[in-house]
């Protein structure tokens, strides 16, 4: 997911602007960000379904947002559950691993028994009062430095205050990272970082600034080809941003794993509201449903 909170956001904007120094949430220290976060807003005219995206930075592909409606998802193909046959609390041999600690930026800590596949096909994400989901590959799960990462995924009711990771990959020894991230109701984050030299550097777009996509039904692609430097985010099929090293200061360079998460930022930490909106907690007995359909890596 993002590690980077972003402080200087317009969300009306569909201009870049400065942003140079953010927190870092996993260790809290000031980070450089090598180019403006850049907000690419689409139209709002009562059904969003129907709106034009304007084209975004870095090569990104201009998409209507009809493009990535829920109906869209079916016609690329089913893929595979994901293989959690294997996953038990701390069995780090296992393919998957849900995390089962305090998360430092959230009220709420990881809980294990949060992630649910009882019928061996749909996985469910559940964030209440008593835990939140993380989902990380482990050791029974090869790191790639090129390849195709999917997941099919109904989101939840998104809220303030709300990270909704459906699929980001990580090195947990480099820290590279590549994310699609909802930063509460107010867009789609895609992001790259990256630690040449030991100091983080990272490119944010938001896009959709605005959109409502609770519950919908979507696919996230990444493919990353880390010899030909460049990576594309793709939704639904539609490709809606890319990288290329030719064209950026640093670029991922570490073998990388999938992960999937749902949490809820700290209403306390301002930085988190201003990137992401106030948590206002859930009510008693509320429940937050994120469902994982399918996942698939494919080789290049």
């Amino acid at each position: 997911m993002v590690r980077a909170i972003i402080t200087a956001v317009t969300a009306i904007a569909t201009t870049a602007f400065a942003v140079t120094m953010e927190a870092h949430p996993k260790n809290g220290r000031a980070v450089r960000s090598d180019n403006p976060l850049t907000v690419v807003t689409a139209p709002v005219t009562g059904d969003t379904t129907s709106s034009a995206l304007p084209k975004a930075p870095a090569k990104s592909a201009a998409v209507a947002v009809s493009d990535v409606s829920p109906a869209l998802s079916q016609t690329v193909g089913t893929l595979p559950p994901l293989d959690l046959t294997d996953m038990a609390l701390w069995n780090w041999n296992a393919k998957w691993t849900a995390s089962n600690w305090d998360n430092a930026f959230s009220p709420i800590p990881w809980r294990y028994n949060h992630i649910q596949q009882p019928n061996g096909g749909d996985t469910y994400f559940t964030l209440d009062a008593n835990g939140a989901p993380q989902l990380q590959a482990v050791n029974g799960t090869p790191a790639y430095n090129s390849g195709l990462w999917e997941t099919d995924v109904t989101l939840p009711q998104l809220k303030d205050g709300l990270i909704v990771a459906p699929l980001w990959l990580y090195n947990s020894g480099s820290k590279d990272e590549i994310d699609f991230e909802f930063a509460g109701r107010k867009g789609l984050d895609v992001s790259i970082h990256a630690y040449p030299d030991g100091v983080e550097h990272k490119q944010t777009v938001r896009l959709f600034a605005g959109e409502d996509f609770s519950g919908r039904r979507m696919r996230f692609e990444i493919k990353v080809d880390e010899y030909a430097g460049v990576i594309q985010m793709f939704l639904n099929g539609q490709m809606i941003q890319e990288w290329d090293r030719q064209t950026m200061p640093f670029f991922v360079s570490h073998r990388l794993k999938p992960w999937m998460e749902m949490w809820a930022a700290n209403p306390s930490n301002s930085q988190f509201s201003f990137w992401a909106g106030q948590w206002a907690g859930l009510a008693p007995n509320e429940a937050l449903l994120m469902t994982v359909h399918g996942y698939r890596y494919t080789s290049l």
